[in-house]
């Protein structure tokens, strides 16, 4: 007897999806995926590798917390693999940060060693606050990457919300005992956040960025074909423009607001956060470019600020139609960047292409124990100082 074909890719597709289902689970045990490498006591505050791994691991707590929620379909949280992600680092689950539609988005973690408490030691943080990125197949998710890429996410109500937890949790126990973490989007979150907490309060975050999406795709980092030389033609062309349309925009605007621009890259310049680039995520790889060729060194009045802050699409729309000038969130005078060095970013086949996206673009890269990582901080207005 033979079952109708629409009935066999029926059981085909159910099968696919409870692979896939699985394998999310397999994903979101730390025993089969996190850095079991570390353990609460061994942990060594002031190794940069060990905070990276801990702070990473925290970040996909939050991922996993989401989609535990999303399993039980519960209003009560239901834990069935998020916790091992932060209670392996003597962290305890303080409150978890939710949008309008319920989805947990963000987590705030509180440090809990009766051993050695947060206030006894200032490498360890009493609270760190993170936020998820994109979950695959979440409306809310792509929506809110939409936003990003028209510098619109500061915005959105998971900004607003993580803004408003983060100003309660710096007046309540200073900006030294707050560090902020995220992923993809949620490092965009997290970038928001600090950059608000240094402009309106002066606060400088230990922050920790990994994978942080860059406010513009270039077209030369989607094209497996083209060789560097091109790629570098087109950034100068492509930056020669800018220049171009800043120039224009800078002759248009009045010396009140080229004044307030100079004092947001001057107060910007104290908050040096950590941003985790791979050269081989197209979403944050720009990142090394933007600070090589921006050349901090260079003293403030030779640069046009406009052409620094704003997107190509803001100039142009700012001369075309007048719209306002809005800062783009990867607008930092200072960083410390730390590159994934341990393969080398050399040209891959198009077909492998989107594989090895995913993987540069991982989270569970960052808290692998054969990582390696090369530092490079760029602080204004001094030169660059390799780590």
């Amino acid at each position: 007897m033979e079952f109708p074909s629409c009935l066999v890719r029926a059981s085909e597709h159910v099968r696919g999806l409870w692979k896939k289902i699985l394998d999310e689970i397999q994903k979101d045990k730390f025993d089969n995926t996190g850095p079991k490498h570390l353990k609460a006591d061994t942990v060594d505050w002031k190794n940069a590798d060990h905070r990276r791994s801990v702070t990473a691991s925290l970040v996909q707590g939050v991922y996993v917390l989401e989609n535990d929620r999303h399993r039980t379909l519960r209003k009560k949280p239901t834990y069935l693999y998020a916790e091992p992600w932060w209670q392996s680092f003597n962290f305890q689950l303080h409150q978890s940060l939710k949008d309008n539609e319920g989805s947990i988005f963000g987590a705030v973690y509180k440090y809990i060693n009766v051993k050695c408490s947060a206030s006894d030691d200032s490498n360890v943080p009493r609270y760190v606050i993170a936020f998820r990125g994109t979950l695959i197949l979440r409306l809310r998710d792509l929506k809110l990457n939409l936003k990003f890429f028209v510098n619109e996410l500061q915005e959105s109500h998971r900004s607003q919300l993580a803004m408003r937890c983060v100003e309660n949790f710096v007046d309540s126990n200073g900006s030294s005992n707050v560090w902020l973490a995220g992923h993809s989007l949620g490092s965009a979150i997290a970038l928001i956040v600090g950059r608000n907490m240094m402009l309106k309060k002066n606060c400088c975050l230990e922050a920790y960025l990994f994978n942080p999406p860059y406010a513009s795709l270039h077209i030369e980092n989607l094209c497996t074909s083209m060789d560097e030389d091109m790629k570098h033609l087109v950034r100068i062309v492509r930056g020669i423009f800018k220049i171009g349309l800043a120039i224009a925009v800078e002759a248009r605007i009045n010396p009140q607001m080229q004044e307030q621009k100079a004092d947001t890259f001057c107060l910007l310049s104290g908050w040096t956060p950590h941003l985790f680039v791979n050269p081989g995520d197209f979403i944050c790889s720009e990142y090394i470019a933007y600070f090589k060729d921006h050349k901090l060194e260079t003293a403030p009045e030779m640069r046009t600020l406009s052409g620094m802050s704003c997107t190509t699409i803001n100039l142009v729309k700012h001369l075309t139609m007048g719209e306002n000038l809005k800062d783009a969130m990867q607008f930092l005078p200072s960083a410390d960047q730390i590159l994934n060095k341990s393969r080398p970013h050399e040209k891959l086949p198009a077909a492998n292409y989107f594989m090895n996206f995913l993987d540069a673009h991982g989270l569970c890269q960052w808290w692998d124990r054969e990582v390696r990582c090369q530092s490079t901080r760029y602080v204004y207005p001094t030169t660059k100082d390799p780590q």
